[in-house]
């Protein structure tokens, strides 16, 4: 067996830590996407840093495919069956319908009054006029309103706020180390995912045998041209819409929040005219992409931005770095509440545009109403480094404020 060795690297082209921000990160996809719009890495990896070429590639599902079994070894892609992130046509096809038929805009409407009284709610419980808005706040507001959408007792909260805490710390692994792909594996059969998995199995259970008004139950009953989700296909879905309504709605709210507290003209406005709030929240979305990248794996050999890509390679779409192409976006890195963010990518393009794209958006609108609308200052304070999560989602650890009540 021949050991493996690792490939050298050119400082320049490694990312910088994200720990305490983007201060590093900005700067540097800039000169990514300058020298270096497609990069391979020494791993055989691909990294895309244009808006034109990751766009390119997510309205391209056959050639950059979603499914990592392209690469990964089937037993792990067999986990995420019937997560639409992770699927092609036809059986995303299939199953996004199905979704559909369960998940209407109608639905996402008539929370607004729930998650308007949730955010009440919680704001009542704050602990006085300092606290870390993430653990009293953000982290709680789309978890309450997603386990009630799910149908999921209040009372098993606190285990998903851990099982979120584990995947918080996965990193993708680098498939050409036999170690790190294993100890992924590992993690894939036993850890949060599977846990998760099984929870919400025997919830679908209870409700294929007892349906009751909810959207899951009206998931295992929803039928399109005859077919019905089968139950794995229904629990990952659930998995998936629990993750996307939750995770990455909380670090929505929770960087809006360190927005305002860098911009307070951007405050002094919402207040002023809180029908500013939505275009506020677009651009919060573009500016910090909760999921700054996405991965794709190519079925064939194809190019892209004028380099070769073989087939089943695996390859990172930048969100995060397309959201501030120059050549799409003025002055990019500045947080610019006017400038209409409509063409940002933070929630995919394509046949994958993110399927809780609403209800995160409807979840922040709400949020920030109540947070303006009960404080009459909010200051983020500044004693400690915000710290962020280092993995595959762009959240805070924590974000102490001090607020004065309205």
């Amino acid at each position: 067996m021949t050991d493996f060795v690792m490939p050298q690297i050119d400082p320049a082209l490694l990312p910088p830590s994200v720990r305490y921000g983007l201060s590093d990160t900005l700067p540097w996809l800039g000169r990514m996407r300058a020298a270096n719009p497609v990069l391979r890495d020494p791993f055989g990896m691909h990294h895309v840093f244009t808006y034109a070429e990751v766009q390119q590639a997510l309205a391209d599902p056959g050639t950059f495919s979603s499914d990592p079994s392209h690469v990964m070894p089937q037993a792990a892609a067999e986990l995420s069956a019937g997560m639409l992130a992770v699927m092609d046509p036809p059986a995303h096809t299939k199953v996004r319908r199905i979704a559909s038929a369960a998940f209407t805009p109608k639905r996402v409407k008539d929370l607004n009054d729930r998650i308007a009284q949730i955010a009440e709610e919680l704001l009542d419980a704050a602990p006085g006029d300092e606290f870390d808005f993430v653990t009293a706040f953000s982290q709680y507001l789309p978890l309450v309103v997603v386990s009630e959408l799910l149908g999921i007792p209040k009372t098993d909260l606190p285990q998903f706020i851990a099982w979120t805490e584990a995947l918080l710390q996965v990193t993708v692994p680098n498939p050409n180390d036999a170690a790190e792909m294993d100890a992924a594996m590992q993690a894939a059969m036993f850890g949060p995912l599977v846990q998760m998995q099984q929870y919400m199995a025997g919830l679908c259970a209870e409700l294929r045998a007892n349906p009751r008004d909810g959207f899951i139950s009206d998931l295992l009953q929803a039928e399109v041209d005859g077919e019905r989700l089968a139950d794995h296909e229904a629990v990952n879905l659930a998995i998936q819409l629990l993750q996307a309504g939750h995770i990455t709605s909380a670090s929505v709210l929770a960087n809006f929040v360190l927005r305002l507290g860098e911009h307070p003209g951007v405050e002094a406005r919402l207040r002023a005219d809180p029908a500013l709030i939505p275009a506020a929240v677009d651009e919060a979305l573009r500016f910090t992409p909760p999921v700054p990248r996405l991965q794709r794996f190519t079925t064939t050999d194809t190019e892209l931005g004028g380099v070769a890509i073989p087939a089943k390679s695996m390859v990172f779409l930048s969100l995060l770095s397309a959201n501030h192409d120059e050549k799409v976006f003025a002055n990019p890195d500045a947080f610019d509440i006017d400038r209409g963010a409509a063409r940002n990518l933070t929630f995919g393009h394509g046949i994958h545009y993110c399927f809780g794209a609403a209800l995160a958006k409807t979840e922040a609108k709400f949020g920030i109403e109540a947070l303006l609308r009960r404080y009459s200052s909010i200051e983020v304070l500044t004693g400690e480094p915000v710290e962020f999560y280092e993995s595959e989602l762009f959240t805070p650890k924590s974000v102490r404020v001090r607020v004065r009540r309205a």
